[in-house]
């Protein structure tokens, strides 16, 4: 397979350098000559600088043997326009691109935007957030929540707390896993390290376990873990950008009392006129004053989605002394984001890691159903198929050979979820949701191919 990525800022050299590790052919543009320079001493990519996408540079990239085009350029209109070009020169190519303005497609229909701007899938970094941070606040305390499965299984992040009664045992002998209470450790992240856990592994204090669980079992998560899982009533956003303005709206459908913290007045002008329920303030969410006049003791969820990650990390840590009991903090740079753990802010979310998770999803292709990016990105959570003639098919999972560093967290079998244990038989049509590292994914294929 061959991909053509334009754009080299954070999106497209995280995607080329999964793509490269996988020994996926990757051909990068972009404008700036230095940065390409950088990539090539790190990446096993090949490059090409031009200050814009043109149809002599796809050709020279070779977009008539390549299987899909993903423009990520800082620019909404360049990304049309290059997606445009290679609908054009090369039909049956598959062409994402990042739009970040939704007023660009807005009112389209999917065969418009298939058509008309030639994009076969938008990566809209916005929804992707806010999407993130509504499954966020379902699951009050959670460090990290990911849908697999349109839903049907959870991935959930928890920081095991150092006094907790599991701190020190086997994992075999951790969690309860009778009929009622279906849990499963299928990642543990160890001072930013990442750990495929098997029966043997201890677990440690400040641990970050990745859980595997159904909705229907969430609150057996809850009680395990000793959450305090109350519905949110009083949630604060810091930020009236378009993340803020999006999460409002789709929030003023909730029972809930809504503050909008906004620094700019001709914003909270808009924003006031926007929005039906959202109460909208005037100030700077890192004044103590402020947030204790509008009632930050009161707070359930402070939600911070600003533009300066050190300013989102500032205002989420004085929201939380002043009193309120979860925070999300908004993450621009991917560098940051083991920062904003070891501090202590669990919950974050980030465009460019979101985004590099959802352009995935469609560059993945053969037994692979879905993928999505968990932590820092060294580990995956894979939908895969079972074929026909597996060699998989008819073993118990024990019996299998599957790769070291990949574990697999559910089955899912006939719109039902099954949390495996070691006896537990795999059949053809199967989905398996496995934890893996993203090096022992064509190993994960070859484990599942036919005999």
């Amino acid at each position: 397979m061959k991909v053509i990525v334009a754009g080299a800022g954070e999106v497209g050299y995280n995607i080329s350098n999964k793509l490269s590790k996988e020994r996926i052919d990757v051909v990068l543009i972009d404008r700036d000559p230095a940065r390409l320079s950088a990539v090539a001493d790190a990446l096993d990519v090949q490059t090409v600088v031009s200050p814009i996408i043109r149809p002599e540079v796809l050709m020279q990239a070779g977009i008539r043997e390549s299987s899909i085009f993903v423009a990520v350029t800082g620019s909404d209109t360049d990304n049309i326009l290059a997606c445009r070009y290679v609908q054009v020169l090369a039909p049956k190519v598959l062409r994402l691109a990042r739009l970040r303005d939704q007023d660009v497609y807005k009112g389209l229909s999917e065969a418009e935007i298939q058509e008309g701007l030639g994009i076969n899938h938008i990566i809209d970094p916005t929804a992707l957030v806010v999407d993130t941070i509504l499954d966020f606040m379902a699951i009050p305390g959670a460090g990290d929540v990911i849908d697999v499965s349109g839903g049907r299984l959870k991935l959930v992040g928890l920081r095991l707390d150092r006094h907790h009664p599991i701190v020190g045992k086997k994992l075999s002998e951790s969690l309860p896993r009778d009929g009622n209470n279906q849990l499963l450790i299928a990642a543990i992240y160890r001072h930013h390290e990442l750990l495929i856990p098997n029966g043997n592994s201890v677990l440690r204090g400040k641990d970050l376990l990745y859980l595997a669980a159904t909705p229907d079992h969430l609150h057996d998560l809850s009680h395990f873990f000793n959450l305090n899982w109350a519905e949110p009533k009083v949630v604060f956003i810091m930020g009236g950008g378009e993340v803020g303005l999006l999460l409002a709206r789709r929030l003023e459908d909730k029972d809930l009392v809504i503050k909008l913290i906004e620094l700019s007045q001709e914003r909270c002008d808009y924003l006031s006129e926007t929005l039906k329920r959202t109460i909208v303030i005037k100030g700077d969410a890192t004044d103590q004053t402020i947030l204790e006049d509008e009632g930050i003791s009161d707070c359930d969820i402070f939600i911070a989605l600003g533009t300066d990650d050190e300013k989102n990390m500032i205002s989420c840590l004085l929201a939380r002394r002043l009193g309120a009991r979860n925070t999300i903090t908004r993450v621009n740079r991917v560098s940051y984001v083991p920062l904003v753990s070891a501090i202590g802010l669990e919950a974050l979310v980030s465009a460019r890691v979101a985004a590099v998770s959802a352009i995935l999803k469609h560059v993945r292709k053969g037994l692979i159903v879905s993928v999505s990016t968990l932590q820092n990105e060294e580990a995956e959570i894979i939908e895969l198929e079972v074929p026909e003639g597996s060699r998989m098919a008819g073993k118990r999972i024990f019996e299998a050979k599957f790769p070291r560093n990949a574990i697999i967290a559910a089955l899912l079998r006939d719109q039902r979820v099954i949390i495996p244990r070691g006896d537990t038989v795999v059949e053809p049509g199967d989905i398996l949701a496995v934890v893996s590292r993203s090096e022992s994914i064509g190993l994960l294929e070859k484990a599942l191919s036919e005999k």
